[in-house]
């Protein structure tokens, strides 16, 4: 059974494509400094050229004690929340708003989602928080939350020129699942029951080829001297 590629993700997907190729640069960077916060400061040749002159390599951690520090500095205390009302008539629609904005900031953990965004931008330049709507919540009424969004997940167009990107014409959030995953979530296009044999079929799911490019997270070019998993290392990792 062959499926027809809808034209809005043959779209996505160039778009995806054409972004990712043009931070290419970026991703290269942004891992060394990665490696840089975890105390992986030497590439192997490095090691081995200290090695060979009876020197060990041992790094100079000064980044990572600097970047707790400006963690907890910046997340102390919990923000407060200040709605300025336009004219008379929206004073008290002014202080719902920051009501809500505080109970928002409670319930999506915000002081957890605000370090980690703080980690990513110090460590790579880029921290970004994401705003989404949880369907779940409140017994099935819904919420709104945000949470962190790991940077390397995050593509934007070259054009931009926006230090926040408020110019950018779309932005793409990449999302990688298992098989298993893409089946809880849409279980129309799993393995279904035949009503007539009572037998187990193929989905769709079948007939839809799997992601071959490379993983959002680039993988280290560092020797790793500290002994640690970095995220590359411990993403495919199971429980």
């Amino acid at each position: 059974m062959q499926i027809q590629e809808d034209p809005r993700a043959k779209t996505t997907r160039e778009l995806y494509r054409r972004y990712r190729d043009a931070r290419s640069d970026w991703d290269t960077e942004a891992r060394k400094d990665i490696d840089f916060f975890y105390g992986n400061h030497f590439s192997d040749n490095e090691v081995d050229e200290l090695e060979s002159r009876n020197q060990a390599a041992v790094p100079m951690d000064r980044v990572g004690p600097a970047v707790e520090k400006l963690k907890a500095m910046l997340t102390s205390s919990s923000p407060a929340f200040t709605v300025i009302p336009r004219e008379d008539s929206d004073v008290k629609i002014a202080k719902m708003w920051r009501v809500i904005l505080s109970y928002i900031w409670e319930i999506s953990d915000g002081n957890a989602q605000l370090k980690e965004a703080i980690h990513d931008h110090s460590s790579s330049g880029l921290g970004y928080l994401y705003a989404y709507i949880d369907t779940e919540s409140d017994f099935g009424k819904g919420e709104v939350k945000f949470t962190s969004i790991n940077p390397f997940r995050i593509y934007v167009p070259s054009t931009s020129r926006d230090r926040y990107f408020k110019d950018a014409d779309n932005i793409i959030l990449s999302t990688i699942l298992t098989d298993e995953q893409i089946v809880n979530m849409y279980p129309e296009i799993g393995p279904q029951q035949n009503p007539e044999t009572g037998e187990m079929e193929d989905g769709l799911l079948k007939n839809i080829s799997g992601y071959s490019d490379d993983e959002d997270y680039p993988s280290s070019q560092q020797s790793n001297q500290q002994k640690t998993r970095n995220p590359d290392e411990s993403k495919d990792l199971e429980n």
